[in-house]
């Protein structure tokens, strides 16, 4: 069995270790230790990664009890070599894990709900609640577990007896009854979990609940702490600098002058939107009477406009009318007609002009793939039309 350092010390980063097994299992190789401070994917944490000798660690899992190092090359069975873990990465995970307990603590302390999910992968920590808080109970309770960052209180991991653990009121998501390693937040949580922690409150630094969301009856919720808190924060404030920028205005205010800008912004366009389909209409009165068929091409006019066009000016032609926008390989069209059943002859006009489209009540609506010049020719030529 190999001896699980990560349970003794959450803090090793390089240690010495002899091979016991090496084979290949696919593109990847498997290695078995004697000793690891590698933590393998379990309880909803994804695991370390780093390196034995010069071989990647790619990947670390339990298997039946063996844990599994899956690493890019193989390894001498009987030698021993230097490991080394990718400590920044896991003690990014360390500080999320433990302000996870500290939140999912005060939140059964605090409202009797339990944790029933947990997800910590290398860029989204997710937790999922057995019930529904909203965004100012959230609130508070991000403010009680940033206090207990401060407090600076311990955090102490330990396999108590099996009558030690009769007595505990620890969280736990299983039944278990032996071999129980409890992970106690001193005032905060105690709860049983296999995963690396912070030894102190103080390390995680700042705990931040981002966003959260109904699921399954209750709530996901999205946290970020430590470091990553500190990435999340770097980001936002980037981008609200840029944003206080392009509005010229101070960023404690920004967020209500794009309140104020975007109301303008849907009067504007609302506005606009009215301009383009009496534009549309005025359009379809210019054109002339004719016996024939039509193609109209309006590069300016999107698809509202091209149909209020054809709607206004369809009586005005025998045949089909024919509006389009767009550029040659990629024209949009709307075709309707007051006297020709297009119903009967859409889908060969498609096949004929490199076209796709469909619709209802006498109206098509597509795209051609090929230029204006055929298009034109196609309708004032063809029989049918």
């Amino acid at each position: 069995m190999t001896d699980k350092l990560y349970y003794r010390d959450a803090y090793i980063k390089e240690f010495e270790a002899t091979v016991l097994d090496s084979f290949a299992d696919g593109e990847r190789y498997v290695c078995v230790i004697d000793k690891t401070a590698f933590f393998p994917e379990e309880g909803g944490q994804s695991a370390d990664t780093g390196y034995i000798g010069d071989a990647r660690v790619l990947d670390v899992r339990e298997n039946n009890g063996i844990i599994c190092h899956y690493t890019d090359k193989m390894l001498t069975v009987g030698c021993q070599y230097s490991c080394k873990i990718d400590f920044d990465e896991r003690f990014e995970k360390m500080q999320c894990h433990t302000a996870e307990h500290i939140i999912s603590g005060i939140i059964k302390k605090q409202y009797g709900f339990e944790n029933v999910g947990f997800h910590l992968g290398k860029y989204e920590v997710t937790m999922d609640i057995g019930g529904y808080l909203t965004r100012e109970q959230l609130d508070e309770v991000e403010l009680i577990a940033n206090r207990a960052v401060f407090d600076n209180v311990s955090v102490k991991t330990y396999f108590p007896s099996v009558e030690e653990l009769q007595t505990l009121n620890y969280r736990s998501k299983l039944d278990l009854t032996e071999n129980v390693r409890i992970v106690e937040v001193e005032g905060y949580d105690l709860c049983a979990c296999c995963a690396p922690h912070v030894a102190h409150t103080g390390e995680i630094g700042l705990i931040k609940i981002l966003n959260f969301e109904k699921h399954r009856g209750g709530i996901r919720i999205n946290i970020a702490a430590g470091y990553r808190a500190l990435y999340d924060y770097r980001q936002k404030y980037s981008n609200v600098l840029r944003i206080s920028a392009l509005y010229s205005e101070p960023q404690p205010t920004v967020a209500d002058a794009a309140e104020t800008f975007m109301f303008s912004y849907e009067e504007t366009k609302a506005k606009l939107k009215s301009v383009c389909l009496a534009n549309a209409r005025l359009e379809a009165r210019l054109i002339n009477n004719t016996d024939g068929s039509l193609v109209c091409y309006y590069p300016d006019m999107n698809m509202d406009d091209l149909r209020e066009f054809v709607n206004t000016a369809k009586q005005k032609v025998g045949g089909i009318i024919v509006a389009l926008t767009g550029r040659d390989g990629d024209y949009k069209y709307i075709m309707t007609s007051s006297r020709v059943d297009l119903s009967a002859i859409y889908k060969k006009i498609n096949a004929d002009l490199l076209g796709r489209g469909g619709g209802r009540d006498n109206m098509i609506q597509g795209s051609f793939a090929t230029d204006l010049d055929s298009i034109s020719h196609y309708f004032q030529n063809v029989k049918y039309c």
